[in-house]
């Protein structure tokens, strides 16, 4: 605002002639005195939290998918029986027995046999594995025979029984084999045991 420098009555700057005593005015270019209407200016705060939101939240869904797994999961472990083939699982399924039962002092006789007829450790073939032996405890199986399940698929081993002449039991573990293939190196499948009736 300014005022009229005749009467000096207070004007807008738009007037043409002051209303109070009709001497012509100036009028005032705004664009040229205030260099022009400005732009409202930008502010970034909603871009950068917006910014800050999205990145938590894919991080968040990324710590959930398998990316997120994977980077939480490091190295894979190496598989323990994965330099092994059938003939050295099923020696060391003996060998790990043999050490379970002197552990509890007693001792065994192993039977291999293939369809029901005397095999060879060395057949390339599915073979059983039988047990006789005589336990102080008969729930020393447990520490017997839980170590050796693992092996008995690499081993090529659908049944494994032990039977106790001390206890007259005969327990039975099972594996389901799967179908012949050139890949030895397969994840064993989880093994059942069956317990048959006292005599």
């Amino acid at each position: 605002m300014h005022k009229c420098p005749t009467c000096k009555v207070p004007l807008h700057g738009w007037e043409e002639e002051c209303p109070s005593c009709g001497t012509r005015q100036v009028v005032r270019d705004t664009k040229r005195s205030y260099g022009g209407q400005q732009a409202p200016g930008v502010n970034p705060l909603p871009f950068v939290l917006g910014v800050l939101i999205l990145g938590a939240t894919m991080i968040f869904a990324l710590n959930g998918s398998w990316i997120g797994q994977v980077m939480r999961r490091g190295p894979e472990a190496p598989d323990p029986l994965g330099g092994i083939n059938y003939v050295q699982a099923r020696q060391t399924i003996q060998q790990r027995i043999t050490e379970g039962l002197t552990a509890v002092g007693a001792t065994g006789k192993f039977s291999w046999t293939v369809a029901g007829q005397p095999g060879d450790i060395n057949s390339p073939n599915p073979i059983e594995l039988t047990v006789d032996t005589a336990l102080s405890d008969r729930n020393a199986r447990h520490t017997i025979m839980n170590p050796v399940k693992e092996l008995m698929e690499r081993a090529k081993i659908p049944t494994l029984t032990m039977n106790d002449s001390k206890s007259h039991s005969t327990w039975t573990y099972t594996c389901a084999l799967p179908a012949p293939s050139a890949d030895d190196n397969a994840q064993p499948a989880p093994e059942g045991e069956a317990q048959a009736p006292q005599q």
